[in-house]
């Protein structure tokens, strides 16, 4: 027998976004995500079809927070503010957005990846693990930031991570205007304090 559904679409609240219809989501069962409980009967945030929110696991939006086009949420993951996921975009695991957090094209985001602040990706960048991106800070490209799972890689300020360019470890990347567009780089949660 299938799972009981998490939501539906509240056909009489609807917001146009690059001329898509998207539909309020509201909460048909009482379940716990990693913001908090989520009540039945709570509404969330939107999305443009069913196909944008898993029906399994404790994934939700909250607030404002949009996911249409081919975007897909599930998991543990969430979405709350004025978080846009949508192209082919993948937020999964426990990954969080906030804010004015965007994420498009073909990026995945997933572990315990959190980007707030008018954090951007796009492209067919690809992060995972524990991974803090803030502060107007781009990643892009073919870009691949691989966090450790038990210290968290921060990147802040208006650093661009793009091309190929691939981030592991743990660590800070902080300076204003940093730029990366190839090559490994390596951080150290040691060398870092």
């Amino acid at each position: 027998m299938p799972a009981k559904k998490k939501y539906r679409l509240l056909e009489d609240d609807t917001i146009v976004r690059e001329g898509r219809k998207l539909y309020r989501i509201e909460a048909l069962r009482d379940f716990f995500n990693q913001n908090g409980y989520v009540r039945k009967g709570a509404v969330g945030g939107y999305v443009e079809s069913e196909a944008n929110l898993s029906q399994e696991g404790d994934c939700w939006l909250f607030d404002e927070a949009c996911a249409y086009e081919e975007a897909r949420v599930e998991g543990e993951a969430m979405m709350t503010g004025h978080a846009t996921l949508r192209g082919k975009a993948k937020l999964h695991h426990r990954a969080r957005m906030k804010s004015r957090s965007i994420v498009q094209g073909n990026a995945i985001i997933g572990g315990e990846s959190y980007l707030d602040e008018d954090a951007f990706v796009e492209g067919n960048a690809s992060l995972t693990g524990n991974i803090i991106l803030s502060q107007k800070a781009y990643v892009g490209g073919n870009a691949i930031l691989q966090g450790s799972n038990r210290f968290y890689m921060e990147i802040q300020g208006n650093t661009i991570i793009q091309g190929s360019a691939m981030v592991l470890g743990s660590g800070m990347i902080e300076d204003e205007d940093a730029f990366f567009d190839e090559g490994i780089i390596t951080l150290d949660v040691d060398a870092s304090r």
